[in-house]
């Protein structure tokens, strides 16, 4: 019975990690990703915390727009 228990919170586990990379392809969420992985390398080249974080939300800020393509 444990052996069940166990492979029923496996499954309830991998449903919820499916959902979470569901949400990472659509444009937001490859904004985010794109602005967590842009923030760490600024922050190693010497930008302080602040800058690291605008330059990296400007950037995926900027990626976003080029995937939605809003109409002004």
């Amino acid at each position: 019975m444990t052996l069940l228990d166990r492979f029923l919170k496996l499954l309830e586990f991998l449903e919820t990690a499916q959902e979470v990379f569901e949400f990472l392809i659509t444009p937001t969420g490859l904004s985010g990703v794109l602005a967590i992985c842009l923030y760490f390398p600024m922050q190693s080249l010497g930008c302080d915390a602040s800058a690291a974080a605008t330059l990296a939300c400007t950037a995926a800020l900027t990626f976003f727009c080029l995937i939605e393509k809003p109409d002004f």
